[in-house]
Formats: structure tokens, C-alpha cells, sequence
């Protein structure tokens, strides 16, 4: 059975972690390709809606695990209806990877919120040269107390990094050990469920 994964590039790091786990482990008798999909996408929906549609096209797959929030377009359930896909009820990709490290509370509107994907590809997604205004979302972050920096262990995060983050954005960085295991578990979770629905889609 071939199983693909189309998403974000902002989960590159722990995904391609949490995949090599899976076959080590054995979990399942699958092919897995993944596609990622540019991170700048998110700063035109339309050009967003385009590369999504494309490229679930273009998939050769049984089935699809959309690996996006189910926020991060506001018309996913219109556009996506049509499509065997299976999705994930988080909301974006800080929900999807971080779970139980966030507060019980939910997100704090104060709080800015990094994974290890969002450390080691920030610039991708804050680039001008996709028609960001830099001073604009350097503005934007005046709205935040914090930032919190969950360390899913991907990668080697310096504090050369830390610090070119916080010149970026002059919001204080506070730093938590976290785990790619709510992640992990997130993925198998959405790989049975799509075995399940290919296994079940008539002849």
C-alpha cells in the first residue's frame, strides 16, 4: 500500500524524524513518500489553495494524509470535501507537534509559540523576496509577552539561533524540553486511520 504525506514544509524536521522511527519500528508494511510544500504558501491563500489542489493530483498514492492544521486555509472543508484525504483536527502545526506542552489552557494570545521546524526554517517563511513586509511582521510581534520554544531534540538549536531570532522579533525567548512523542503518535494515529479507509474503498 502506498501512503503519501503531503504538508507544510514546517514539519520537515520532525517528520522525517518520526518516519524513521516508524519503519525502524516496523509499524506497518507501507511505501511513504512525502511532499512538502513551500512554507510562504500561507502568506496567499489562493497560491496556498493552488499548490494544495495540485499537488494532491498529482499524488500516486492509496491514500493522503494532508498534513496541514485544519486552520491553516479557511476553506479546507469546501475545497477538500472531494478529496480521500485524511486530516487532523489540530488547528495548525504548533497544536500538531507540541500537544501536551501546551498549556491545559490552551494557547496564550501573548505567547508566540516555536516548534523546531519553525527555529530551523523561519527566514523560508519571513522571506521578502515572496512579497513579506518584513516591518510589518517584525511590527506584528509587539502584540506578544513571549516567546516559548518547545525542543523536540531535531537538530542542534544554538544560541546563536535563539539570539538571531529574538534581534528578529525583540521578544523575550523562554525555552522547554519537549519530545517528538505527541507528534509520533499523531502521525501513526492518521497512517492507521488511512490503511483503514483504502482497506475499505470499494473495488
Amino acid at each position: 500500500m502506498k501512503i503519501c504525506l503531503l504538508g507544510c514544509g514546517i514539519y520537515q524536521p520532525e517528520l522525517e524524524q518520526a518516519l524513521a522511527q516508524i519503519k525502524v519500528e516496523k509499524l506497518f508494511d507501507c511505501e511513504f513518500t512525502v511532499t512538502y510544500l513551500p512554507i510562504n504558501l500561507h502568506i496567499d491563500l489562493k497560491k496556498l489553495k493552488t499548490a494544495v489542489l495540485e499537488a494532491l493530483d498529482a499524488a500516486n498514492a492509496d491514500r493522503i494524509i494532508l498534513l496541514y492544521g485544519s486552520k491553516c486555509h479557511p476553506e479546507f472543508d469546501l475545497f477538500l470535501q472531494d478529496y480521500p484525504i485524511v486530516r487532523f483536527d489540530q488547528s495548525n502545526c504548533v497544536e500538531l507537534v507540541m500537544g501536551e506542552g501546551l498549556p491545559e489552557s490552551g494557547m496564550d494570545s501573548r505567547t508566540f509559540y516555536l516548534t523546531s521546524g519553525w527555529m530551523l526554517k523561519w527566514r523560508e517563511l519571513f522571506d521578502p523576496g515572496w512579497g513579506v513586509d518584513e516591518v510589518a511582521i517584525r511590527q506584528s510581534f509587539a502584540c506578544y509577552d513571549r516567546i516559548l520554544f518547545t525542543d523536540t531534540g531535531i537538530g542542534e538549536i544554538s544560541d546563536e539561533q535563539l539570539l538571531e531570532f529574538f534581534e528578529y522579533t525583540r521578544v523575550p525567548i523562554e525555552v522547554q524540553k519537549g519530545s517528538l512523542d505527541e507528534f509520533k503518535k499523531n502521525i501513526v494515529a492518521a497512517i492507521r486511520q488511512a490503511i483503514a479507509a483504502a482497506e475499505q474503498r470499494p473495488a
